[in-house]
């Protein structure tokens, strides 16, 4: 694989300074607010000997693009054997260049559009064609509840940029022991969980989350993609959606939501936390 660094172009802040006037029991003020930044990203793909197909256009909060890349590609079947070379654009830094090592699969880039531009397919057939994409999960690990609701106030502390804008969500990857692995932030909740996969997907020697933490809810796209990227378990603070729940039992993966102090409801796979 060529080099993954992103351009100095790219190497830009997720948070921008904007004037307010701020209003408080009668008195006003001027002061200057920091807010996340959001900006699209286009996403262009070619196989070997093809030229550059648009695939996806997201709007994001710049910063690990190319994890960005990797990630949503692989939740949407879209990799292959594997990525030979991925790079920011020269010219515009909201663009990624990514170069297969085998063919583009364009029957699934219709099929996503397809999808995508019409009403959808039923939910149920949507997991079943994702078993037969990546299979249930298997057994394991075995993760202690009282470690699972240390993770919340660890995921907040790390949270460098919504701690200064308030305005982002994130996702973070936990091995089995606790240790945190690594966090990503976006203005898009799947977006913040496809840079944390795509992370693997470019440096495939980087240790694989055996759990996942999201900072909002759960719902059947982020469970579709844990799934994909062999996470097997998923907390949330807040609350799954039913697909979430029927995607997490199908899959096998472990699905944990309202994750706030001590307590918590597991909705799939309770025996990975023994119970």
């Amino acid at each position: 694989m060529r080099p993954l660094s992103p351009s100095p172009m790219l190497r830009r802040t997720g948070a921008t300074a904007v004037s307010v006037v701020t209003f408080d029991g009668g008195a006003t003020r001027r002061r200057r607010d920091r807010l996340a930044v959001e900006e699209p990203l286009e996403i262009r793909v070619a196989g070997p000997g093809e030229d550059l197909v648009s695939v996806a256009v997201t709007m994001r909060t710049p910063g690990h693009d190319l994890e960005l890349a990797a990630g949503l590609l692989a939740s949407e079947g879209l990799l292959g054997d594997g990525i030979a070379a991925a790079r920011a654009c020269p010219d515009d830094p909201n663009v990624v260049q990514v170069g297969l090592r085998a063919p583009l699969r364009r029957d699934r880039l219709r099929r996503r559009i397809e999808i995508s531009s019409s009403c959808g397919l039923c939910g149920h057939t949507s997991i079943d064609e994702l078993l037969q994409r990546c299979g249930a999960l298997p057994p394991g690990p075995t993760v202690a509840p009282e470690l699972l609701t240390t993770l919340p106030d660890r995921l907040r502390d790390h949270q460098r940029l919504f701690a200064s804008t308030g305005g982002l969500h994130a996702a973070a990857g936990f091995a089995a022991d606790g240790a945190l692995l690594a966090l990503r932030e976006d203005v898009g909740r799947h977006n913040a969980l496809d840079k944390l996969t795509g992370r693997a997907v470019l440096d495939p020697a980087a240790p694989r989350p055996a759990i996942v933490l999201l900072s909002g809810r759960a719902s059947f796209e982020l469970v579709q993609k844990a799934a994909i990227a062999g996470v097997p378990i998923v907390a949330a603070v807040s609350a799954p959606s039913s697909l979430a729940v029927d995607a997490a039992r199908t899959l096998g993966v472990t699905l944990v939501g309202f994750l706030r102090g001590e307590r918590a409801n597991v909705y799939a796979h309770p025996q990975r936390l023994g119970l």
